[in-house]
């Protein structure tokens, strides 16, 4: 027993697994891997290139939605001064209503401050939401503040054939006034409506085309029948504006007007 070597099972195994070939070791016995701590932190905020791709996405976003914003914006604006008109046709329906069916005789450029029992001196009927400056402040004429005589005067401007008057001056006819209400299709006479240069006025058939550029194609006016709607440009000289005047002048379609007729900024309007 002393002379003899003595069996070590340990050493046995490992002589054996040594001489395994990779093949011919045990499937799925793998040598434990060691995972670098980095890999298995967790990612707090966003790299540099994440960062620039959000923002240019936002930047899109404001790009596409921005003008649709302000069409929003200005659509609201028109709405509120097409609602001022409104106002005003209860203020001269109010009136004739007291005064059998009859306007007023001439009131020259301060009509608006004439009839302030029946508004109650609201600032914002005088006004266009739109129109916050005169022309010579920078605004653009289809909304601006008229200015006459260094004062403001609103921003409507009413049509002066209404009126229940005797005023013969400038070639006028006595012929020509509506005075009262008391008439057919008042849909299409024109009480007053977005204004520019003066706050009244007295129109012709034969009246030109203004020169500036920059309207949009239309302006609200308010009819005698108290009724509001946009206005196209052109269609304003097929309007009854007194009551002789002639709906079929020669600025109209009816009248043989043609596109090249007009200013140039206007010929891509709708002709009427």
């Amino acid at each position: 027993m002393n002379g003899q070597r003595r069996f070590n099972p340990r050493l046995r195994l490992s002589m054996l697994v040594s001489k395994l070939t990779p093949e011919t070791r045990i499937s799925g016995f793998q040598p434990p891997v060691s995972i670098p701590a980095s890999t298995t932190t967790n990612k707090t905020g966003f790299t540099l290139i994440e960062l620039l791709v959000v923002i240019a996405i936002i930047a899109l976003l404001m790009s596409i939605l921005m003008p649709s914003l302000q069409r929003v914006r200005k659509q609201a604006k028109m709405v509120a001064c097409q609602s001022n008109l409104k106002q005003w046709g209860l203020v001269w329906s109010m009136y004739t209503e007291e005064n059998d069916s009859k306007f007023p005789g001439y009131m020259a450029g301060d009509w608006m401050q004439k009839l302030v029992e029946y508004y109650s001196n609201s600032e914002k009927l005088l006004y266009c939401p739109m129109a916050i400056k005169t022309i010579s402040e920078g605004a653009p004429v289809r909304y601006s503040v008229i200015e006459q005589g260094g004062q403001r005067r609103g921003s409507y401007s009413l049509n002066e054939w209404i009126y229940d008057s005797y005023d013969t001056g400038g070639g006028r006819k006595l012929e020509e006034y509506w005075r009262s209400t008391n008439h057919k299709g008042l849909n299409n006479i024109p009480v007053m409506g977005d204004g520019a240069y003066r706050a009244d006025g007295q129109p012709y058939p034969t009246d030109e085309p203004p020169p500036y550029d920059g309207d949009d194609g239309f302006i609200n006016v308010l009819f005698m029948d108290w009724t509001t709607r946009k206005v196209g440009l052109k269609e304003l000289w097929t309007l009854k504006w007194n009551a002789e005047y002639n709906i079929a002048g020669p600025w109209t379609m009816a009248g043989l007007a043609q596109p090249s007729d007009w200013p140039e900024w206007m010929r891509h309007f709708k002709d009427y």
